[in-house]
């Protein structure tokens, strides 16, 4: 069983943090504060369903009318709305229409997670897709990171990438399938960054699994 769970982004904030910055992202995955507030909800809803189909943009504009109505409570409701609508902005000045392969169809898969030296990480994708092309049935993902005080490095956009790599092959490939490195995307939309998953899995694999060994001590002394 595993010690705990933690979530994709979190755990690649993780593995540039202080010794200090880990044990507090490890005690936050033990004593969930229930009062956080719950950032950019709608426009990362939004977002989501826009990525099944990038060539419907009208859910993005009807996000944008959406939040434009809202009333704030407060300072922070406000900043909230204002940053949302700035992160919509920009995925639709991204073209993601010219991107994405057209014609691929959405998956849901049952499991979204993978367990590495014990410690369960929810990668959940926003989008997993299967593509055909030239005959092949290939598998690919689309995960995006929404922080504009915060946004991912190119290297830690790159680990994001290649763990939706890893994860699509333990849980999602099935026979007869081949999961498609140029089609798993981790997306930074504050960073302006779009990348693919590249032929370091293997690093990755092993950078993951030594952070892991250490979020799980940091767990054992607490």
């Amino acid at each position: 069983m595993a010690m705990f769970t933690i979530s994709l982004n979190q755990f690649i904030e993780a593995g540039q943090a202080t010794p200090r910055g880990k044990a507090r992202i490890v005690e936050q995955q033990l004593n969930v504060n229930k009062l956080l507030t719950p950032w950019y909800q709608l426009a990362k809803n939004r977002m989501k369903v826009y990525f099944r189909d990038v060539a419907k943009t009208g859910v993005l504009k009807q996000a944008l009318d959406d939040l434009k109505n809202k009333v704030p409570k407060d300072d922070k409701a406000k900043n909230n709305i204002t940053v949302s609508i700035e992160a919509i902005h920009k995925v639709m000045e991204m073209g993601f229409e010219h991107i994405l392969v057209n014609g691929y169809e959405v998956l849901f898969p049952d499991q979204k997670n993978i367990e590495i030296e014990g410690i369960n990480i929810n990668v959940n994708p926003e989008l997993v897709y299967r593509y055909v092309e030239d005959g092949v049935v290939k598998i690919g993902a689309l995960k995006f990171h929404v922080s504009k005080s915060k946004p991912f490095g190119l290297q830690q956009s790159k680990s994001i990438a290649n763990i939706l790599r890893i994860y699509l092959q333990e849980k999602v490939v099935g026979p007869g399938e081949v999961v498609d490195s140029t089609l798993c995307w981790a997306y930074d939309v504050f960073g302006e960054r779009l990348v693919h998953a590249d032929d370091n899995v293997m690093v990755t694999a092993a950078e993951a699994k030594e952070l892991c060994k250490e979020l799980a001590k940091i767990y054992h002394e607490i």
